[in-house]
């Protein structure tokens, strides 16, 4: 009976190590009623989706603007603009890489500004708080934080037809 209880005890303690290491990538698993509205159409399936594209939300002030060219394999050039009036706007050019729903982006034609962003598929939506340097993308009394974006089209030659103000093109290449 003894025995019995160390047997048990040994048998859950050699169980304990018998999940993924921290090096291994587990897959994205899914509820049941997230497979199902991804079946029935009604939401995208971001995990086979690309981030390339053009992304747009209009307002009262503007128009904000973002566009994407490449896959996740290499990365993806982005461009991304953000109107506050007709003087006041944020506008960049930079980088993105995408693992799933977390977009890395990294501005890099001012001052270095990275940050992670949320992509489900259809809304791209930026933090509400971001690094000081970001700010140089920026007039006075404008910023990038808490701006979203949503899909208009996909593809890169959709996104190389977004235009800015500073920039003709927010996304010229790939």
């Amino acid at each position: 009976m003894k025995y019995r209880g160390a047997l048990v005890l040994a048998f859950f303690l050699a169980a304990c190590g018998q999940g993924p290491s921290s090096r291994e990538k587990v897959p994205e698993e899914l509820s049941p009623l997230e497979q199902a509205a991804i079946d029935a159409g009604v939401i995208p399936d971001v995990r086979s989706m690309s981030l390339a594209g053009a992304y747009e939300r209009r307002s009262d002030l503007g128009t904000d603007r973002f566009c994407a060219v490449g896959n996740d394999e290499n990365g993806y050039q982005i461009g991304m603009m953000a109107v506050f009036g007709p003087a006041s706007k944020c506008e960049g050019l930079g980088e993105a890489e995408r693992e799933g729903e977390t977009v890395r982006i990294t501005l890099n034609s001012e001052e270095e500004c990275s940050f992670t962003a949320r992509f489900d598929g259809v809304e791209l939506q930026l933090p509400g708080e971001l690094p000081a340097s970001c700010a140089s993308y920026c007039s006075p009394r404008a910023g990038f934080e808490g701006v979203s974006f949503y899909i208009i089209g996909e593809g890169d030659a959709v996104a190389r037809s977004t235009s800015g103000r500073d920039f003709e093109d927010l996304c010229p290449g790939g």
